[in-house]
């Protein structure tokens, strides 16, 4: 497999990493962690400004009509700069679910998408537990002449209360199901929540009576829909994982070149030396199956649940372990808040736990291979 970027694929990456680098200061990052900024809107404009929201839709549906891994590149660099803006949740997983849904819903709600004017984001789970079945999936759809009429509780919403859009996995009669919701219907009550990864705000959606049209439904879970764009977007997440771990071995090696200890820099040591190589060789493998993952044809269902399962346990855990390797490398100040080594330990959490753990991944490679 051609793992090397083309030259578009490159400019993507250069162009990406020189407009976030000018735009996102970590320091400046703690203080707006720190005031509790909910989200990054002049730099969300900029964003959309650009066009990366549309890259990888295609031109019959307004889009630039470039592949996923053009489009996942960008995910890798904002993994490493980590602003406050709903790339993830809006412009992957948001987007996907929109492009697999009836002509009518995408075309009218897509093009505000794309070009950023809308905010969307997903209402899936209720509790800790990453399985959707009756036991843990409360929220119902009741069926109407009109549509459907909506009670329940959705937890874990990614940019709940700065999005427009939601869509909700509610039960009804005949399965689970999703169904887009606008913030505005009457009932819909949207309550901040405190996140581990503070770049990336939760929120907790309550709805009550909420009544929708048969033009808001999406698709029914049972068809493969769900879980070719649960797929698509955990590998989209391994890619962003990769950014993140690959800018904690940058802090490192800086860190370690500029401190002095014993009349030497620390990055002279052995301990330090080892830690450093071992950072590369985990996050250089990460970047060899997260490129992988959106490489696979995203129709072959099996394949890309395969590729994008082993991404995201091996990613996660090699996140989780730099991340924390990093905090070793600087020592006592790499432990204080009021240095951004912290934001990366907490996303890197954070992210592991999207759409089920390392381990639940690693349940799914089980089974697939037992296939």
């Amino acid at each position: 497999m051609q793992f090397s970027l083309t030259e578009l694929q490159n400019e993507i990456k250069e162009n990406a990493q020189k407009l976030l680098s000018e735009k996102v200061d970590l320091l400046e990052l703690i203080k707006k962690v720190d005031d509790n900024t909910r989200i990054d809107n002049e730099l969300w404009q900029l964003i959309s400004e650009q066009g990366w929201l549309g890259l990888d839709v295609p031109e019959e549906d307004g889009g630039l009509g470039f592949s996923k891994v053009d489009s996942s590149i960008l995910s890798e660099v904002f993994g490493y700069y980590m602003p406050i803006v709903p790339i993830f949740s809006s412009g992957v997983v948001f987007k996907q679910l929109l492009l697999n849904s009836p002509s009518e819903l995408k075309n009218k709600i897509l093009p505000e998408i794309v070009s950023g004017t809308k905010i969307g984001s997903f209402g899936i789970y209720e509790n800790d537990r990453y399985e959707i079945n009756d036991e843990n999936i409360s929220t119902v759809a009741e069926n109407n002449d009109n549509g459907y009429i909506l009670n329940g509780k959705k937890s874990y919403v990614m940019f709940g209360d700065t999005s427009d859009y939601f869509a909700i996995l509610a039960k009804s009669e005949d399965g689970f199901k999703f169904i887009m919701v606008d913030k505005d219907n009457p009932g819909v009550t949207i309550s901040e929540t405190t996140s581990l990864d503070q770049t990336r705000p939760m929120a907790e959606i309550i709805l009550e009576n909420v009544e929708v049209g048969n033009e808001n439904f999406m698709f029914d879970i049972q068809e493969d829909i769900w879980n070719k764009v649960k797929h698509i977007s955990i590998s989209f997440l391994a890619m962003e994982q990769v950014g993140g771990a690959q800018a904690c071995l940058d802090m490192s090696t800086q860190y370690a070149k500029e401190r002095i200890q014993f009349g030497r820099p620390i990055g002279s040591f052995q301990a330090i030396q080892h830690m450093c190589a071992d950072m590369l060789l985990q996050i250089e493998s990460a970047k060899s199956i997260a490129y992988s993952s959106v490489r696979v044809d995203s129709d072959d269902i099996v394949e890309l649940e395969m590729s994008s399962s082993m991404a995201k346990a091996y990613c996660s855990d090699v996140f989780n372990k730099v991340s924390g390797d990093n905090i070793q490398v600087h020592g006592g100040i790499g432990f204080t808040w009021e240095h951004p080594a912290h934001l990366y330990f907490k996303k890197a959490k954070s992210d592991s736990l999207i759409f089920g753990t390392a381990k639940s991944a690693r349940n799914d490679v089980s089974r697939l291979l037992s296939l």
